[in-house]
């Protein structure tokens, strides 16, 4: 096993089995292990309801192995205006989707570390902060505060749409780029 990336709470190596690559993801030691239980559930929750999310394929009490998936974060991607446009507006998607679940990432706000980019294909990573919504639009509302930042928009006037409408909203301001 080969080392990818090392992180507070968690370690990612690479292993390959009959010619398929896969990353294990484990807990750095027992006090951080509930952060990869924690994300077990969800990803193994995701796994049959959306496609942008690793699939869990093997899990123990303090790791799990999923294909591994070559990528770059969405900050380290160089992409042309309308490349930039759909990825946006994919992002805003997937958000939407997990809103309609019920399931809030916690990291959306700064997707430029939790979106990862493979060929044409984004994957949000990294659930294991996530939680269950009793509140809706929570992912989708993170967004906004992301692409309030990017293009400068007034946060006073995003606060005046409401939530359920926020998906559209987004998706127009990115026509308009």
């Amino acid at each position: 096993m080969k080392l990818l990336s090392s992180w507070r709470r968690w370690e990612i190596f690479l292993t390959e089995e009959n010619w398929k690559v896969y990353a294990i993801k484990k807990a750095k030691d027992s006090t951080k292990k509930w952060a990869i239980k924690k994300e077990i559930v969800i990803l193994t929750y995701l796994k049959d309801k959306v496609s942008f999310v690793p699939k869990i394929v093997d899990w123990g009490d303090d790791w799990f192995k999923y294909e591994f998936i070559p990528w770059k974060t969405l900050d380290k991607v160089k992409l042309d205006i309308n490349s930039q446009k759909k990825n946006y507006k994919k992002l805003i998607e997937y958000a939407f989707k997990l809103d309609l679940l019920n399931v809030e990432h916690w990291e959306l706000s700064r997707p430029t570390k939790n979106i990862i980019v493979n060929n044409s294909e984004l994957f949000i990573i990294d659930f294991e902060r996530w939680n269950l919504m009793n509140k809706s639009f929570k992912n989708i509302k993170a967004l906004w505060q992301f692409f309030a930042w990017l293009w400068f928009v007034n946060f006073e006037k995003l606060k005046k749409i409401k939530p359920e409408e926020l998906k559209t909203f987004l998706t127009k301001q990115i026509d308009l780029l």
